[in-house]
């Protein structure tokens, strides 16, 4: 797994706001408005299962899915434990710049529990570019934050149709950018009972409006704050959380890191490793065991 974040477009729009002139609104003494992430559930999901992937000699079945999501396909790994009977399931989102196959050998380990295990490749991972305005990197950053939410919602919708899937022990695995994305999705999606976020962190939405232009910060805080993961997860639920850092994260600031644990709920469990910002097999390891106490596993 290489350690990847989540910057691009944040980045773009960085390095936009420290310049100049851009034309905008005025400041708004309102707050953002939160969005609810909603889509079209009658939409089709068009779920479809292209076969094992993997020998039919391991435990683990290895499946190639896809399903669309706000008029895309998303492709995933659906991992399938031996056996019959209802089991809990996990959405794993990789890092940014990952696809479904970075957090692959995490999902495997944890589908050896007898938990379901869906790895996708969220529908950011496929911008390649930015736009040069700073309304385009705005319009951007709020639409891919809500694409990755709903994808991440109808992967739900995907699971709740399979027989072997306990639609009451679902949980969460995020890694960096999928990390910042679960702050998001743990207020946005009440279905997720349990979320592990790895090296999650988040720059405060007033030092993105403090470098902006004069006459753009109203807009600014207005579409950032719409979409800003420090202010979701404080509205996840108490206990539903577990948060993994590294203390030589040497991609996601300290700082950063921090936000995330002090915006989180009270209840929320937070381990620190001594590890850089893949983390290590240890944390993977604890996570999962945490897991069990949440969805809980069947052995």
């Amino acid at each position: 797994m290489k350690p990847r974040v989540h910057l691009f477009v944040v980045a773009a729009l960085a390095a936009l706001l420290a310049g100049c002139g851009s034309p905008g609104s005025q400041a708004s003494s309102e707050g953002p408005p939160r969005l609810h992430f909603d889509y079209d559930r009658s939409a089709p999901l068009a779920y479809a299962d292209h076969g094992r992937i993997n020998k039919r000699s391991f435990p683990i079945a290895v499946h190639d899915v896809s399903f669309r999501s706000n008029g895309r396909t998303i492709e995933g790994y659906l991992l399938v434990p031996a056996g019959s009977g209802r089991r809990p399931a996990v959405v794993f989102v990789h890092g940014s710049g990952g696809d479904r196959n970075e957090l692959l050998g995490q999902a495997a380990e944890l589908a050896a529990r007898n938990v379901l295990a869906l790895t996708i490749t969220a529908p950011s991972h496929s911008v390649v570019s930015s736009p040069s305005t700073l309304g385009g990197l705005l319009a951007q950053a709020r639409s891919l934050t809500v694409n990755d939410v709903v994808a991440v919602r109808r992967a739900l919708d995907v699971l709740q149709t399979l027989p072997t899937v306990d639609s009451k022990r679902i949980g969460y695995v995020g890694w960096s950018a999928g990390a910042r994305l679960g702050a998001i999705v743990a207020a946005a999606e009440p279905r997720i009972k349990a979320l592990v976020l790895v090296s999650a962190g988040a720059d405060p939405l007033s030092q993105f409006v403090s470098h902006a232009p004069p006459g753009t910060k109203g807009r600014v805080r207005t579409v950032l704050g719409s979409v800003d993961p420090l202010r979701y997860i404080a509205r996840a639920r108490s206990g539903s959380l577990l948060l993994e850092d590294g203390r030589r994260d040497e991609v996601v600031p300290r700082a950063a890191l921090l936000n995330a644990v002090h915006a989180a709920p009270l209840g929320t469990a937070v381990k620190w490793y001594d590890a850089p910002h893949a983390l290590t097999a240890q944390a993977y390891r604890d996570a999962f065991a945490w897991l069990a106490t949440k969805l809980p596993i069947d052995r």
